[in-house]
């Protein structure tokens, strides 16, 4: 038997996001490397807090019904805490993005939301009470040591744990394109069928409720791929992998049925609400 079919879920877990690390710090700016990743992103992460078309958000809002009090992990903007919070639950955003925390708060203030609590900390280090429920959304896909950090999110809920992944990682989609650009086929990250491998190896045996595909992302022109490309491939101010892109990316793009592109044979997006209640 080989050493591979030996290896533990978390094992397999752990080696794919360190492979996948590796190849995106070979590559990388130094400025990228420094500093807070989110800064230029963090807008983009914030969302109405009244919607009522969001089928993620009434899935947490649904499972966390009864719940007083939230701990959202890595909850970045607010994206959910805050909706969460006008409908009187104090939320508690933990999230080691100074960027992303200002436009928690931002948020919180533009919606009147005084119940929302923001932490500064990696979730591996961070001091906060346990709530109600604890919610950790598209977050665990790039943390290695992953078994810890589930247990960690289990010790902090008093009633329920909740989580949200992608069946394929969200980077997933262009990892076509890493070996035209830089010369090695792309690691791609774990994600749902990897979590439920590690959680029922943890004896953690979870409800699953798939949502809603969304099509794939679509761009206006080829100039506007690249564009995306590049930042998803961190060609920073790399003149020839901008080169390679820049030939590389008609090949991989095909005209959609409205005249738009998308990367050939995309799927739609999937992802999971998956959660288990913590015993007494």
């Amino acid at each position: 038997m080989s050493a591979l079919a030996t290896e533990s879920a978390a094992a397999v877990w752990r080696r794919r996001v360190e492979n996948h690390h590796a190849q995106s710090r070979a590559v990388m700016d130094e400025s990228a490397l420094s500093g807070d990743f989110w800064r230029s992103l963090a807008p983009s992460f914030r969302a109405d807090p009244r919607r009522t078309d969001d089928e993620a958000l009434n899935a947490i809002s649904e499972l966390a019904a009864d719940c007083r009090s939230l701990l959202d992990v890595g909850g970045g903007a607010g994206r959910f805490a805050v909706a969460l919070a006008l409908g009187g639950v104090a939320a508690t955003v933990v999230d080691p993005s100074d960027a992303m925390l200002e436009q928690l708060r931002e948020a919180a203030a533009d919606a009147g939301a005084d119940n929302v609590t923001a932490v500064r900390a990696e979730w591996e280090g961070a001091k906060v009470e346990p709530a109600d429920a604890v919610l950790c959304s598209h977050v665990v896909y790039g943390v290695a040591d992953i078994a810890p950090f589930i247990r960690k999110l289990t010790a902090h809920a008093r009633r329920r744990v909740i989580m949200l992944s992608f069946v394929d990682s969200p980077q997933a989609s262009v990892s076509p394109l890493w070996r035209p650009v830089h010369g090695e086929r792309r690691v791609n990250l774990p994600a749902l069928p990897q979590l439920m491998n590690v959680l029922w190896e943890m004896d953690v045996y979870p409800s699953v409720r798939m949502l809603t595909p969304t099509a794939p992302h679509t761009f206006e022109s080829v100039e506007a791929a690249v564009d995306e490309f590049a930042r998803r491939l961190f060609v920073g101010e790399d003149a020839d992998a901008r080169a390679r892109l820049e030939t590389a990316a008609p090949r991989f793009l095909e005209r959609t049925s409205d005249g738009d592109l998308r990367m050939v044979g995309a799927k739609a997006a999937r992802q999971g609400a998956i959660w288990w209640d913590v015993e007494d």
